[in-house]
């Protein structure tokens, strides 16, 4: 199929008949109730294999939604661009089909088969059995999830108009708890940021020099009870031959629950906590995502 150039294609791959391997479909689905934007195309593929390297050529960007064995909760679901896959070690995961995006996109490059910017949403299902309809978790995610894969759909085709691509900021999350990383992570990629996780300081630290993200959301009692602090004092060290001294500028927002469960108290301050931000969890999504534009918007200023 020839396609226009600049093109915006959303594709939603799984089998319907297979549980809540549909979800991709019904993505697509419910984009095509609403009506899609100038410049954006909804398909259902399915189950296509190597069928896929077909659909990738023409449009400018592809956003591919599928269920993906990820290890997190049933319908909780990840944005990520197949680099970013790489990068955690899970592209053998980012689809449950017999030929995967990974074997996909290795054979493109293999044949010198151009592709166009990808961004996948992955999402934890539940059960893969034979049957209709998606299990109760990855249904009540629908709603969200169509909006994160429409506002990523109308920045690709905003940016194809305009001639570029403004890359979303990326914020790391260095949380040990993963249903409070989860919670974290849910609401920031559906408003189209790029988001890792470390679930310690000292891979906090790794992840920093590995991602260079736009904002640090840092927890303070990890696999010590001040590990937080050890990591922003090491990010902000004056010290110009620190390993670290080149991502001294990042904006670190501090979340943590220290002053309700000790008698400690503590803030921002240059010299025993260089922060940007101190709050105490648990944080409502909207008052996140407002610090966290606001951090960001000045980190890029």
């Amino acid at each position: 199929m020839c396609r226009l150039p600049g093109r915006v294609l959303i594709l939603g791959l799984g089998n319907p008949l297979r549980g809540d391997d549909g979800i991709g479909r019904r993505v697509v689905e419910s984009l095509w109730q609403r009506g899609l934007p100038e410049g954006v195309e909804a398909l259902a593929g399915g189950t296509l294999g190597l069928d896929l390297l077909n659909l990738l050529e023409g449009p400018q960007c592809a956003i591919l939604v599928d269920a993906a064995d990820m290890g997190l909760e049933p319908g909780q679901f990840a944005r990520f661009t197949p680099d970013e896959a790489q990068l955690i070690g899970a592209a053998d995961r980012v689809s449950l089909h017999q030929v995967g995006l990974a074997e996909v996109l290795t054979l493109a490059r293999a044949l010198g088969r151009p592709l166009p910017q990808i961004v996948v949403f992955g999402v934890q299902p539940q059960s893969m059995e034979w049957g209709e309809g998606l299990n109760i978790e990855v249904e009540a995610a629908l709603p969200l999830l169509v909006e994160a894969v429409l506002r990523e759909a109308v920045s690709a085709a905003n940016d194809a108009v305009n001639g570029e691509r403004t890359m979303p900021a990326k914020i790391l999350i260095v949380e040990d708890n993963p249903d409070m990383a989860l919670a974290l992570r849910m609401p920031l990629e559906a408003h189209g940021y790029q988001v890792f996780h470390a679930s310690s300081g000292q891979e906090g630290l790794e992840k920093v020099k590995e991602a260079e993200p736009d904002l640090i959301i840092l927890d303070v009692m990890m696999e010590t009870a001040t590990a937080g602090f050890q990591v922003s004092l090491q990010l902000r060290s004056s010290d110009p031959e620190s390993e670290y001294a080149a991502y001294s500028h990042i904006p670190i927002l501090i979340l943590t629950a220290i002053h309700t469960t000790t008698s400690l108290r503590f803030g921002p301050d240059e010299a025993y906590l260089p922060v940007d931000d101190f709050v105490e969890k648990p944080i409502d999504p909207d008052v996140l995502l407002k610090k966290v534009r606001a951090l960001v918007k000045n980190k890029r200023e």
